[in-house]
């Protein structure tokens, strides 16, 4: 299943504020682009979310379609990109086979169950000798304080919501995922990422919830998750906090 299509619609209005936005959709765009081979498209992005890749993608001269399951989160992606957004099921592309040169995903397969068949829909849809580059979520930097944290709190919402998958997807995940859909790839490191936070930002995110992980829990689940994340964020110095993030790009070709 995928992560409740819900959770997404109730987040898209806080998305990229707590992620990022349009710079770190361009840091992911930059670094997507020069392991594209030149030319050929369309690009699909899997899981376009609200548009900040597959925009930072375009203004590289890439012609993206993207695709999402949550009509909000798509509406977002409209306001950045207009057209060329799909909505539907990364399990089941509407996409005709063979018709995409080179496909996309950036923070989506932890979201999807089962991911194999995500990795298959796409190897269907690629051209011979496509490629597809897929992104896990950002890992701590060393020596950061926050990361680890919520990191910690994702372990204990998983183990109250089932439903959901770890946020700590690996590219050795994704490198065999890739293999049982036809794909041999490899994974190769990102420029380290850095930005400009603090408890009391993080603390104010957990209460809105604005991570997909806290949206349907019961209050004293929401509780037993998060607690222990507050009281942590709630013991690190008052003011700007640089927080560091590691992440890796896999490359998979169709062989």
């Amino acid at each position: 299943m995928l992560a409740p299509v819900a959770a997404y619609d109730d987040v898209a209005a806080c998305y990229d504020a707590t992620r990022g936005g349009e710079q770190r959709g361009d840091e992911y765009a930059a670094e997507l682009d020069h392991r594209l081979p030149t030319g050929a498209s369309p690009i699909l992005e899997v899981g376009v979310g609200t548009g900040v890749v597959a925009l930072g993608l375009r203004r590289r001269g890439r012609p993206v379609i993207g695709l999402d399951v949550s009509a909000a989160m798509l509406g977002r992606a409209a306001e950045r990109l207009g057209s060329g957004l799909v909505q539907g099921d990364a399990r089941c592309l509407p996409v005709a086979p063979g018709s995409i040169a080179h496909a996309v995903s950036v923070w989506v397969a932890h979201a999807v169950e089962p991911p194999e068949a995500m990795f298959a829909e796409v190897a269907r849809v690629l051209r011979p000798a496509g490629r597809y580059l897929v992104c896990p979520t950002n890992r701590p930097g060393v020596g950061e304080h926050i990361g680890p944290v919520l990191s910690a709190m994702f372990d204990r919402a998983e183990r109250v919501h089932p439903t959901w998958r770890r946020y700590d997807v690996s590219a050795g995940d994704i490198v065999a995922w890739g293999a049982l859909a036809g794909f041999s790839g490899y994974a190769e490191p990102m420029q380290p990422r850095t930005w400009v936070t603090s408890a009391a930002e993080q603390i104010q995110s957990i209460h809105d919830r604005v991570w997909p992980a806290l949206r349907g829990l019961d209050d004293p689940d929401f509780e037993a998750v998060t607690r222990p994340a507050v009281e942590a964020l709630a013991s690190l110095p008052d003011g700007p906090i640089i927080q560091r993030a590691e992440a890796d790009i896999v490359v998979l070709s169709l062989r």
